[in-house]
């Protein structure tokens, strides 16, 4: 008779333990959704504001080819461009898969790197920043080729054409 009290209070105990344990999870899993929520609008609202600053650079460069045209600032400005494009390309992936692509950090690395040694123009670079750079920018390729820090192909989003008929299949 003593046996079956105790074994009681303990299923008792063990129901308050896993009640207090689910309410526990419940305010994690709540916070944890709403904190997603408010970085994916902030992704969202840095992807819209990268866009504004494509827009805002082509017409810079638009202006400045009306002017006297300097080919490395053209270029650079180009470069620019393209690692403001592999930003939101980050961004996205970020915001679909909750992860941070290394590769697409490092591509955005060298390109950064190598505009800014076209901008400055390289006769007018120290040697030594120049060699120091030069390696940096090999060991981040050997690292991007060697590293296995590639995503694999099932990881990325497959492309889905935006206007498709319905009812009708392709092939």
């Amino acid at each position: 008779m003593v046996t079956r009290i105790h074994e009681s209070e303990q299923g008792e105990k063990k129901k308050e333990n896993r009640q207090e344990v689910e309410y526990y999870f419940w305010i994690h899993a709540a916070f944890r959704k709403y904190v997603e929520v408010i970085l994916d609008l902030i992704l969202m609202g840095l992807v819209l504001i990268t866009f504004i600053l494509i827009g805002k650079t082509i017409f810079l460069l638009g202006e400045s080819l009306y002017e006297t045209t300097n080919i490395s600032f053209v270029i650079s400005e180009i470069m620019f461009i393209f690692i403001l494009i592999e930003t939101i390309r980050l961004l996205i992936i970020y915001l679909e898969f909750h992860r941070v692509a290394i590769d697409t950090m490092v591509e955005i690395t060298i390109v950064s790197i190598l505009r800014e040694i076209i901008l400055k123009g390289i006769l007018h670079i120290e040697p030594l920043v120049l060699t120091v750079a030069g390696f940096f920018i090999l060991v981040l390729g050997f690292l991007l080729r060697y590293g296995s820090i590639r995503q694999e192909k099932e990881l990325f989003s497959v492309y889905k054409p935006f206007l498709v008929k319905k009812g009708r299949r392709g092939g």
